[in-house]
C-alpha cells in the first residue's frame, strides 16, 4: 500500500511540475481529439451521398492522410518562419473553415483539395504542440510529459467516436458543426490571456540543476536521464547520424500500432470466428490501461534513459504482436494485448524523448516534424498492406511480421546501447549498475 502511495503522489508532483503551459496543451489537446467527430464517418458519409462510387470516395478519404504528411514534412520550415502557438491557432483556424466547408463541396475534384487541406491543418497542430511540450517542460520530466499528452489525446479519441457515432445516427450534418465548433473553442483558449500567458512562461528546467541519483523501483542505481545518450552523441554529425536510425527504427512500431485501428475489426470476426464483442473489450482494455498507468509507469521510469526504455519496450511489443497471431480464443487475445499495451505505454513517450535528445535547439521543430511524418507513413502502411498480406498469404502473417520486424529493431537498439556504452568509457564517464542510454 505504501508503495502504490509513493507511486501516486509521484506522479502527482510530476504532473505539477510540468506547469500550466503544458496543461493548456492537455485541455487544447483534448478538446481538439474529443471534437473531431467528422474523420471516423466521413466515408460513411461520402457513401451515403450516392454521388460517388466506393473507389473515390477511398482517394477522397486518403487525401487526408497526404496533407497530414505533408504538414508533417513543412512543420520545420514553418516554426522557422512563425511561433509554434500562432502556427497552431493558424492551423486551427483552417480547420476549422475546410471542415465547415466540405459538405458544401461536391466535385470530387474539389472535394478531394478540401480534404487534403484539411487534413494539413489538422496534422500542423501536432508538431508544434510537441515543441511546446519540449519547450515548457523540466528536462528530467520530459517522458512524463509526452505521456500527459498522449492522455489528453487517448482520451479525445475515445470521446470523439462516441459523441460522432450518436450524432451520425441521427444528424450527420451536425458532425461537420461540432467538429469545426471544437477547432474553434482550442483556438480561443490559446489565444486568451490564460492560454497566451501560460505558453509564455520561460523555458522550463534547462538551466535548472541535474536530479542527483535516485534509485529505481528495482533498486537499480541510475543517474540523472541521459548522460550517456549526450554522451554518445557529442557532435552535431553523430546526433543527424543517430536521429535518421531512430526514424527508421520508429517505423514497425508505428505500422503495427496501426494494426489494431485497421486490421483487427476484420481480423477477429471474420478470420478467427469470434464475436465482434471481443473488438470493442480488446479496445477498452488497451485504452484503459494507457489512460490509468502510463503516467505513472513513466514517473517510476523517469531516470531510465531512452535506449533502455525503448529496448524493453520493444521487447515487449515483439512479444505481443507475434503472440496476436497465436491467439485464438477471446481472453488470450486479450491477455495479449495487455503485453503490446505495456510497450505502447515505454515506447512513444520514449521514442518521442529520444527525438527531443538527439536534436538540437535550432532542430527541434524539424525532428519533431519529421518524426510525426513517420508515424504518419507507418500508419498509411499498415492500412495498406494489412488486408493484403492476410488474403495472400494468411491472416497472421501482419501479427507475425510486425513482431518480427520489431524485434530486430530491438536487437539493433541494443547494439546501439553497447556502442553509447563504449564511447561513454572512452569519454571518461563512469558507467553505473544500470546504463542510462
Amino acid at each position: 500500500m505504501s508503495v502504490l502511495s509513493n507511486v501516486l503522489s509521484n506522479t502527482v508532483a510530476a504532473v505539477r511540475r510540468l506547469g500550466p503551459g503544458n496543461r493548456v496543451l492537455f485541455l487544447a489537446t483534448f478538446i481538439l481529439q474529443g471534437g473531431s467527430v467528422v474523420l471516423p464517418f466521413l466515408t460513411a458519409y461520402l457513401v451515403n451521398q450516392d454521388r460517388y462510387a466506393i473507389g473515390t470516395v477511398g482517394l477522397i478519404v486518403a487525401c487526408y492522410s497526404v496533407g497530414g504528411l505533408l504538414a508533417d514534412l513543412c512543420s520545420g520550415p514553418l516554426l522557422r518562419a512563425l511561433t509554434a502557438s500562432t502556427l497552431m491557432k493558424a492551423g486551427l483556424a483552417g480547420n476549422a473553415v475546410m471542415v465547415m466547408a466540405l459538405p458544401y463541396v461536391h466535385a470530387p475534384v474539389a472535394l478531394a483539395a478540401v480534404v487534403l487541406a484539411w487534413g494539413f491543418c489538422y496534422e500542423v497542430f501536432m508538431p508544434a504542440s510537441y515543441g511546446e511540450t519540449v519547450r515548457l517542460s523540466p528536462e528530467g520530466d520530459l517522458k512524463i510529459a509526452f505521456s500527459f499528452n498522449r492522455l489528453a489525446f487517448n482520451l479525445g479519441m475515445g470521446a470523439g467516436p462516441v459523441v460522432g457515432a450518436f450524432l451520425f445516427g441521427r444528424w450527420p450534418a451536425v458532425l461537420f458543426v461540432v467538429n469545426a465548433l471544437a477547432a474553434v473553442a482550442v483556438g480561443l483558449c490559446l489565444a486568451s490571456r490564460w492560454g497566451s500567458r501560460a505558453l509564455r512562461q520561460p523555458t522550463a528546467g534547462r538551466d535548472l540543476p541535474t536530479p542527483p541519483e535516485t534509485a529505481t523501483p528495482s533498486g537499480t542505481a541510475t543517474s540523472s536521464e541521459t548522460a550517456e545518450e549526450t554522451t554518445a552523441a557529442p557532435n552535431p554529425r553523430h546526433s543527424g547520424r543517430r536521429f535518421w536510425t531512430l526514424l527508421l527504427l520508429s517505423l514497425p512500431i508505428h505500422y503495427a500500432y496501426g494494426l489494431p485501428l485497421i486490421f483487427l475489426s476484420v481480423y477477429i470476426p471474420h478470420y478467427l470466428h469470434l464475436p465482434t464483442m471481443w473488438v470493442g473489450l480488446v479496445f477498452a482494455v488497451n485504452a484503459g490501461t494507457v489512460v490509468l498507468f502510463e503516467i505513472p509507469l513513466n514517473t517510476m521510469m523517469r531516470n531510465v534513459g531512452s535506449l533502455p526504455t525503448l529496448i524493453i519496450g520493444y521487447v515487449l511489443a515483439a512479444g505481443g504482436f507475434a503472440l496476436m497471431g497465436v491467439a485464438q480464443t477471446g481472453p488470450a487475445l486479450v491477455l495479449t494485448t495487455l503485453l503490446w499495451t505495456a510497450a505502447e505505454m515505454m515506447v512513444f513517450p520514449g521514442l518521442i524523448h529520444y527525438v527531443s535528445v538527439l536534436s538540437p535547439p535550432a532542430a527541434t521543430s524539424r525532428n519533431m516534424g519529421l518524426y510525426a511524418a513517420v508515424m504518419n507513413v507507418g500508419l498509411m502502411a499498415a492500412s495498406q498492406l494489412a488486408l493484403v498480406v492476410a488474403s495472400y498469404a494468411g491472416p497472421s502473417i501482419p501479427w507475425y511480421s510486425a513482431g518480427a520486424a520489431i524485434g530486430v529493431a530491438a536487437v539493433v537498439f541494443h547494439f546501439l546501447r553497447r556502442s553509447d556504452r563504449r564511447r561513454h568509457r572512452e569519454s571518461g564517464g563512469v558507467v553505473g549498475e544500470f546504463v542510462r542510454g
